[in-house]
């Protein structure tokens, strides 16, 4: 069975991180009254480094990344 890379749930979880982590590093979020500060700019550093793992997932192997 072979997976297709962009109906992957990492892929997609990687895609939706990515949107909420630029809002942050932006500011998009604090123009609608959602402002974190420091530990915002923590957690879009940690969705970043979700990012990278589900862009280099492969789905089509199930033993390696």
């Amino acid at each position: 069975m072979t997976q297709s890379r962009w109906k992957s749930p990492v892929f997609l979880g990687a895609l939706v991180a990515q949107v909420i982590s630029l809002g942050q590093l932006t500011g998009v979020w604090a123009k609608f009254g959602i402002d974190t500060g420091m530990l915002g700019d923590v957690v879009a550093g940690v969705l970043q480094l979700g990012i990278i793992v589900g862009l280099l997932n492969d789905p089509t192997n199930k033993t390696g990344f």
